[in-house]
C-alpha cells in the first residue's frame, strides 16, 4: 500500500470500521465508556475548543474528521454559537448517536457518512478526536495532512487530539504502563487492559509526536505544535497563514 493511490472502494474497506468491533461497545455507549479508556479526555476537548478560539471567525466552517458521536461537534457549536460543523465519519451506528444528539444545532450542522480520505470541503479549521490512529500507513497520513493543509483557508487551523507514542522502548513501556494504571482507576483489570492494547492494535497506529509534528511540517504547516500532553494522549496540529 505504502506509496500507492487508493481507489474510494479500497478506502471504504480500510476505514469503514465499526465501533461495535473496534472498541467492543455500542455507538450509545461510546461517550461513558471512552472516558474509562482515555486519560485526559475532558482536557483533550477543552483544549481543542481553547486553539480553536485563536483562529475560528464568526461564522467559520469547521470540519471534525472521524467526528463519531459528535462529542467534539457538540461542544464545537456550543462554544461557537454561528460556525458551521461538519461531521465526517464512516460508521453509521455512530453517525446516528450524533444525529440525536446535534439535532438541536439545525443546519449548522451536517452529518456526511465519508471517509476522511476522500476530498475534503474548504474549510476554516479542520479537527480530529481520536481518529486518525487508524491510518496505519505513514505515507498515506502524509497524504491526509498535505489535503487538509491545502483545502484550510488562511488563517487556518488543524487540532488532532490522539495517541501518540515515542519511539524509545523504554519511554513506551512507561506510557502503556500509566495508561494500564489510568484504566485500572475506572475498574478494568491490568489483564482487561493489555487485551484492550492488543485488540486495538490489530487496526491502530501510534506515531511519535515527533513524526506526527514533522509530518505536518512537511505538509506546509509552518510552526506545528503540541498544545497539550497527558501520558499517550496529546492535542497537537498547526496554523495556515496568509501569504
Amino acid at each position: 500500500m505504502r506509496g500507492a493511490e487508493l481507489s474510494v472502494e479500497e478506502v471504504w474497506v480500510i476505514m469503514a470500521h465499526s465501533v461495535e468491533e473496534h472498541l467492543g461497545m455500542r455507538a450509545s455507549e461510546y461517550d461513558r465508556v471512552i472516558r474509562t479508556f482515555i486519560p485526559g479526555y475532558e482536557a483533550m476537548l477543552a483544549t481543542q475548543l481553547q486553539w480553536l478560539a485563536t483562529s475560528l471567525p464568526e461564522t467559520g466552517v469547521v470540519v471534525d474528521l472521524g467526528g463519531g458521536t459528535g462529542a467534539l461537534a457538540q461542544a464545537i457549536a456550543e462554544r461557537f454559537p454561528r460556525a458551521h460543523i461538519q461531521v465526517w465519519d464512516t460508521d453509521p451506528q455512530m453517525l446516528a448517536v450524533a444525529e440525536q444528539r446535534l439535532r438541536r444545532y439545525g443546519d449548522r450542522v451536517a452529518l456526511v457518512q465519508r471517509s476522511f480520505y476522500e476530498p475534503l470541503p474548504e474549510a476554516h479549521a479542520f479537527v480530529a478526536s481520536l481518529a486518525l490512529h487508524h491510518i496505519r500507513e505513514e505515507e498515506q497520513k502524509r497524504r491526509l495532512y498535505a489535503q487538509i493543509f491545502r483545502s484550510l483557508h488562511a488563517p487556518g487551523i488543524f487540532l488532532n487530539g490522539d495517541c501518540v507514542m515515542n519511539s524509545s522502548p523504554l519511554a513506551e513501556a512507561e506510557y502503556f504502563r500509566a495508561w494500564e494504571a489510568f484504566m485500572g482507576s475506572a475498574g478494568i483489570s491490568p489483564e482487561e487492559a493489555k487485551r484492550h492494547f492488543a485488540a486495538w492494535a490489530k487496526e491502530d497506529r501510534y506515531f511519535s509526536i515527533t513524526a506526527e509534528l514533522t509530518m505536518l511540517a512537511e505538509a506546509g504547516f509552518p510552526f506545528p505544535d503540541c498544545f497539550w500532553k497527558e501520558g499517550p494522549i496529546a492535542v497537537y496540529g498547526g496554523y495556515k497563514l496568509p501569504s
